[in-house]
């Protein structure tokens, strides 16, 4: 006797699965920063956070082109609210390396930092954009062709 698996509930297992997976994410971002920002622990300290969070990020990118989806949101707003959110990071990040070092750390070098992070943010987001979308067209075109 064959057991069939009702597409509803197939839907819902990969959903919560995909949840899951989310939440778990955003809690090792938060337990890495909490780390490094509230404990001063160094990057050796952390180093499982930090391959987890560089890795899974690439997997998805990886299984995307795989799949041939593109996952990405292309539109205005989404490029503004990525481009925003990291310049308020690097502000947020700046602004408390300031607040914790206390003048150890002269603060032309933190802005250095935090601007040179913010910077590669965008250059890499937007290369990373430009990419996608000129594949997101080709599957485009290669779908409408079959």
């Amino acid at each position: 006797m064959t057991n069939f698996v009702d597409e509803r509930v197939l839907q819902a297992r990969r959903k919560i699965a995909s949840e899951m997976m989310y939440l778990m994410y955003y809690f090792i971002v938060i337990a890495f920063c909490v780390k490094v920002l509230g404990f001063g622990k160094g990057l050796e300290d952390c180093i499982t956070e930090f391959i987890i969070m560089v890795s899974i990020p690439i997997y998805q990118n990886i299984r995307a082109r795989q799949m041939k989806v593109v996952l990405n949101d292309f539109s205005r707003k989404a490029s503004k609210v990525s481009t925003v959110s990291s310049i308020l990071a690097a502000v947020g990040i700046m602004a408390f390396f300031m607040w914790r070092t206390e003048g150890r750390i002269d603060p032309e070098e933190i802005i250095s930092y935090a601007a040179s992070f913010a910077a590669m943010f965008i250059l890499v987001r937007y290369g990373f954009t430009y990419m996608e979308k000129r594949r997101a067209k080709k599957l485009e075109e290669e779908y409408e062709e079959d």
